[in-house]
């Protein structure tokens, strides 16, 4: 699982809680070498943040769903600013998404309803 947010704290807390669940998780600050960070790690799922610094987590996410190489991988969303229906407003959806401060039993049921499928 690749796990995209630009607050180390933030990222550190997506691994930990993950990874008591035991989850392969791969944790990326930035955005910039997404698509060589996916050829190489393979992610069954990904956690973007929308508000990345310098960049458009929106942007991100609608390049990787014109990507053939990425299209069919499942994205979640999170956001503090941005609540869920500004999310499913906007042209391409996310598979699911999760506002900050977000819960932990939410993100592990969120991750787990989307790898199960």
């Amino acid at each position: 699982m690749l796990i995209v947010d630009d607050d180390p704290d933030v990222l550190e807390v997506f691994q930990d809680v993950l990874e008591t669940k035991h989850y392969k998780v791969y944790p990326l600050l930035s955005p910039r070498y997404i698509f060589k960070t996916i050829k190489d790690f393979n992610p069954d799922l990904i956690i973007l943040d929308i508000m990345l610094n310098g960049m458009d987590g929106r942007a991100v996410f609608k390049e990787l769903r014109l990507n053939p190489e990425t299209t069919q991988i499942p994205i979640i969303m999170a956001s503090a600013r941005y609540d869920e229906n500004y999310i499913t407003s906007q042209k391409y959806h996310p598979n699911d998404y999760l506002e900050k401060p977000f819960n932990m039993a939410d993100l592990l049921q969120k991750v787990d309803a989307l790898i199960e499928n």
